[in-house]
């Protein structure tokens, strides 16, 4: 959009321009700001141009007081105040005029453009105005329900794991029940054999007097080793003395005591 500029910026763009083609405008000027000057030179600039005047302005009004960019100072026009021109600034009397020109108007299309956003729903017809808010409310929807199939994929996840957890524990419990039982069980065992062990234990005497003393109950009479081979007959094997005579927790003893069980728990009652 093309914005008109006041004579007095179209003035000072002419003069920047012909400062420029003197050579008097240094190294820094682009063909951008050459070819602005040249529009506002014949009356208009963008609204771009105008946007960004008032802090161009604002930035290089310390470069005017320069002696070179002052008017009757030798070496006037300085590089400064050519592009001070080139910009559509004044270079005498008030500098700032421009500056405070193009602030002016940048307010201006700045309340046109609220306005004619604020027409614009203004003529929204009733049923434009609805669609808007359905589709509004249609967007806020579907963001809920992505949202609650979100939590409620992680919550079954959740409760399934934890479940699959409970089912574990129980199952270690049970077995951790099932080993306790065995074990009480082996405890019984154990004390009864240290019980027999230790009734066994306290009956034993010499192999001769035991065996002396269960001879005289049944009431049977010694019976003598042969000479020939020195071991005693059948009928004079000893069990209990036997047994008693075997080193306590040797394997020899428990299948003797396994072998015989029947006569030594008799010969002991």
């Amino acid at each position: 959009m093309a914005i008109s500029v006041p004579d007095y910026v179209v003035d000072a763009a002419k003069r920047g321009l012909e400062w420029h083609a003197e050579g008097k405008s240094g190294d820094g000027v682009t063909d951008k700001t050459l070819r602005e000057a040249r529009e506002m030179a014949d009356g208009s600039v963008s609204e771009d141009k105008v946007r960004r005047m008032g802090p161009w302005f604002r930035r290089h009004e310390a470069d005017m007081d320069a002696p070179k960019n002052k008017p009757g100072n030798d070496g006037f026009p300085g590089a400064g105040a050519v592009a001070w021109a080139l910009w559509g600034g004044p270079t005498s009397g008030d500098i700032m005029r421009t500056a405070e020109w193009a602030e002016r108007k940048v307010e201006q299309l700045d309340r046109e453009a609220s306005a004619n956003s604020n027409n614009s729903i203004y003529k929204m017809t009733i049923e434009e105005q609805l669609l808007e808010a359905t589709a509004a409310i249609s967007g806020v929807t579907a963001e809920r329900d992505d949202l609650r199939a979100t939590v409620e994929k992680l919550t079954v996840g959740v409760a399934s794991e934890l479940e699959a957890l409970k089912v574990e524990a129980a199952s270690k419990d049970a077995k951790v029940a099932e080993l306790v039982a065995a074990l009480e069980v082996a405890a019984k065992e154990v004390d009864s054999l240290k019980q027999m062990v230790a009734s066994l234990e306290a009956t034993k005497v010499s192999a001769s007097k035991e065996a002396a003393k269960i001879v005289a109950s049944v009431g049977v009479a010694p019976v003598e080793i042969s000479p020939a081979d020195g071991k005693p007959s059948a009928e004079a094997v000893d069990h209990m003395a036997t047994f008693l005579s075997l080193p306590v927790g040797s394997k020899e003893r428990n299948e003797y005591f396994a072998a015989h069980k029947h006569a030594i728990i008799k010969a002991a009652i």
